[in-house]
């Protein structure tokens, strides 16, 4: 990755804190759960998978209330239920436990003060009756009590059942959001903020039963958890102990005591693309979710309704598809999909995003993965202050819209726009819920190609970025006409090279090897070709391609039989895409795939059904002004996701 220089993201120190104690604390480990549940997950547990096959697991989450309705009676039913449709389905499952307002109403008669708060979101209102008082020692025993007979049913189950659970969710408080209240009591004795101490200690005398229950035996399978709201604190600005202390403690904790790998859950990756905040969440977590040399995680996302909002209905697989790339770009394990995009998601041709995910979720290591893929894009990452000198551009703050426009400008030739000023200034969550247009700019946010174990060479000196390629991006555009990279004869950028991760291919023997190509054929005539290292002083040609002009994107695939992939091509790359005349091509993605493919390559639909429903309304009670973002606590590293 190409060095940069990012001004006020405000995570250097702690990101190099959390370098500092990875590489103390551990040696080498892998990953768990299995790849093999990585992928798209019902988020419900609805879904049959003979009708969704590209589903890898689902979830349960048990409200408290509803499993122990008197005090010391449990039922397991509904639990029983889930863990015979896992084994039966070959599915995996993870499981939660709904607590805090979703505690049974009888701990309010046994010594538990209940707490009313005030200042909720308009959605939090009246969504539930009131919140427990976590610190009161009665609340700690009841609560403590239920985390021990869940685990001591989970260890009755036959031990093939309990490895169908690819994980625990460990929920402390309001929702998978940790905090203890939607607002603040109204009591001020029952104040407890997120950011406070004796929140935090409650927390990890939580993070401790658990980690003891599900750490497993000898004759015991270890079941992983997931944590939320641990490390550093990416866009929260509500909270300033919170902004600038984040949750180190609870991380320290965290990889202090938790043997093997864990989950963490952060979704914005998997629900956008050009979020604010994004370039630093890649740096802050891929590390330790791709190639991992220590420390072994892996990330849990969701999607909610962000999908019905304006920004994603401007076309929907197009949304779904970038949202898939940036997720499997940043190391995105499980996503969790909401019951509404379930049922929409073949009718309006996005279940493509999916197949996707899934090809290459569960590839971790390059020495394993079957494929890598090179997604090409740009975005104009306004915090970078190396690419976009303050001295040409203005000054690298936040809320800096003049500086974000003029670098903008200067791609606005190859298609760069900006759709929605005001988007601009919003944090990820007021983004996804109120943007209602692309923006090719923005403020920490992805600069690079996306990909998995297949990386550009010198991007920008032998190519130029693309957007909204073929004109405006309506609804049926493809999915592609989003980002793309292209040749400019003009100037002499006639190749495109490509280079595997060094672990990916070894050995300077022939191999199998299957290349996809996508491409638009905006000129009749224009031709171009794709070169490969086969271990010769010169490139080898795979394929040459001459265009229709038919203003489509097409899929070219070919499989070589003496790939050898040791970075012998020309500037150090395993393949090339090669002008041969003095017309220029554009390419949205390249594929490699080890061996032949088992079956013809899926291509996204082209006939699909376009919603006529109106674009969902924004959550918040206020749409967010240039200069006066509403505020959140809703913040990346520790969620950014929103319950449904």
């Amino acid at each position: 990755m190409k060095q940069i220089e990012l001004k006020a993201t405000g995570l250097t120190k702690t990101v190099r804190l959390i370098g500092l104690m990875v590489a103390c604390s551990f040696a080498l480990l892998q990953a768990a759960p299995p790849p093999s549940a990585f992928g798209v997950w019902d988020r419900t547990d609805k879904f049959d998978p003979k009708e969704y096959p590209f589903l890898k697991g689902f979830s349960f989450d048990q409200r408290w209330a509803d499993l122990e309705k008197q005090p010391e009676v449990f039922d397991w039913s509904g639990l029983d239920k889930v863990m015979e449709r896992a084994a039966q389905n070959n599915q995996f499952v993870y499981l939660s436990l709904s607590v805090g307002p979703d505690a049974p109403e009888w701990i309010y008669q046994h010594g538990v003060p209940k707490v009313r708060t005030k200042s909720e979101k308009e959605k939090h209102k009246g969504k539930w009756d009131g919140y427990p008082y976590y610190l009161t020692p009665e609340y700690k025993t009841y609560y403590f009590r239920l985390i021990t007979e869940f685990g001591k049913h989970i260890r009755s189950y036959p031990k093939e059942q309990q490895e169908r659970i690819a994980f625990i969710q460990i929920k402390t408080g309001c929702t998978g959001d940790e905090t203890p209240y939607k607002g603040t009591a109204i009591e001020s004795k029952y104040d407890l903020p997120r950011s406070a101490p004796a929140w935090r200690e409650f927390r990890l005398e939580t993070f401790d039963l658990f980690v003891k229950t599900f750490a497993g035996s000898a004759d015991e399978p270890k079941i992983d958890l997931l944590f939320n709201a641990v490390g550093p604190v990416i866009g929260s600005d509500e909270d300033e102990v919170e902004a600038q202390e984040g949750f180190l403690k609870e991380w320290e904790w965290v990889t202090n005591h938790v043997h093997g790998s864990f989950g963490i859950k952060n979704g914005a990756l998997s629900r956008g693309h050009h979020l604010s905040g994004e370039r630093s969440l890649y740096d802050q977590w891929t590390p330790y979710l791709l190639d991992p040399k220590g420390l072994t995680l892996f990330r849990r996302s969701e999607m909610d309704q962000t999908w019905r909002h304006p920004w994603y209905q401007l076309n929907v697989p197009l949304g779904f598809y970038w949202g898939a790339v940036n997720a499997l770009n940043g190391g995105q394990s499980v996503w969790d999909v909401t019951k509404s995009a379930m049922d929409a998601c073949k009718e309006q041709g996005f279940d493509y995003s999916f197949y996707f995910f899934n090809r290459y979720a569960g590839q971790i290591y390059p020495k394993t993965a079957t494929g890598a893929f090179c997604a090409l894009h740009k975005g104009l990452d306004a915090a970078d202050t190396k690419a976009y000198p303050e001295a040409e551009f203005g000054p690298a703050q936040r809320k800096n819209a003049d500086r974000m426009l003029k670098i903008c400008a200067a791609y606005a030739k190859y298609g760069a726009a900006v759709d929605d000023k005001n988007g601009l200034l919003l944090d990820q969550v007021r983004q996804r819920d109120t943007q209602t247009g692309y923006n090719d700019v923005g403020w920490d946010i992805w600069p690079d190609n996306y990909g998995r174990f297949l990386y550009q060479i010198d991007a920008d000196a032998t190519s130029i970025p693309l957007w909204r390629v073929g004109g405006p991006i309506t609804p049926t555009s493809s999915i592609y006409s989003r980002f793309a990279r292209g040749f400019e004869h003009a100037s002499g950028k006639d190749a495109m090279f490509f280079k595997l991760h060094e672990g990916f291919s070894e050995g300077n023997e022939p191999k199998v090897m299957t290349v996809t190509v996508v491409w638009y054929d905006g000129t009749a005539g224009s031709t171009w070709k794709l070169d490969y290292d086969a271990g010769k002083p010169e490139m080898k040609t795979a394929l040459t391609v001459t265009g229709k002009g038919d203003k489509r994107w097409h899929h070219e695939v070919v499989t070589l039989n003496d790939a050898v992939f040791r970075h012998g091509g020309t500037k150090g790359s395993d393949l090339a895409l090669v002008n041969a005349d003095d017309k220029d091509d554009i390419f949205s993605l390249i594929e490699v795939h080890r061996g032949k493919l088992e079956a013809p390559v899926l291509l996204p639909p082209t006939d699909y059904k376009v919603s006529a429903n109106a674009p969902m309304p924004p959550k918040a009670d206020k749409a967010g002004r240039p200069g006066k973002e509403k505020k959140s606590k809703k913040n990346l590293s520790a969620d950014g996701e929103d319950s449904e």
